[in-house]
C-alpha cells in the first residue's frame, strides 16, 4: 500500500495552531490528522525547525529507456531473453518497459513448411 504525505501547508497550519498554545491532542482532533503524526512533526519542528516532508525512499530502474530504445532500433529481431542478457535484467522487466515506450509484439512469420500445410488444409 501506498501512501501519499501530508501537505506542507497542513503541517504548517498545525504547528502553528501549537506554537499558539494549542494542546496537539486538540490539534489532531480540528485537522483530522492522528496524534502520533502531530506528536513527530513537532518534535521534528522543535529539533530541526523543519516542516518540509522527508524525501521517500525507492530504487531506481536498471533500464535507461533511451539506452533500451537506441538499442531496439539498432536490434529490431533480438529476443527478449536476448535483450535482457544484454542489460542484466529478466525478459519481463525489458517486455514491461519496451511496452511503456510503445513497442510491440510482433509476430513471426510462418516458415514455408507450415505455409504448405495451412494451404493444403484448407483447399
Amino acid at each position: 500500500m501506498t501512501t501519499k504525505s501530508y501537505s506542507n501547508d497542513l503541517r504548517l497550519r498545525v504547528i502553528n495552531q501549537i506554537k499558539s498554545g494549542m494542546k496537539q491532542k486538540m490539534a489532531s482532533q480540528l485537522f483530522a490528522v492522528s496524534i502520533n503524526a502531530v506528536n513527530r512533526w513537532w518534535l521534528r519542528y522543535k529539533k530541526e525547525g523543519s516542516l518540509l516532508s522527508k524525501a521517500r525512499g525507492g530504487s531506481k530502474g536498471k533500464l535507461n529507456p533511451s539506452h533500451l530504445e537506441e538499442y531496439m532500433k539498432s536490434n529490431p529481431d533480438k529476443t527478449l531473453e536476448e535483450i535482457g542478457n544484454a542489460f542484466g535484467v529478466s525478459s519481463c522487466a525489458i517486455h514491461k518497459r519496451l511496452k511503456s515506450l510503445g513497442f510491440r509484439y510482433k509476430k513471426k512469420p510462418l516458415t514455408i513448411w507450415n505455409q504448405i500445410k495451412k494451404e493444403e488444409k484448407s483447399t
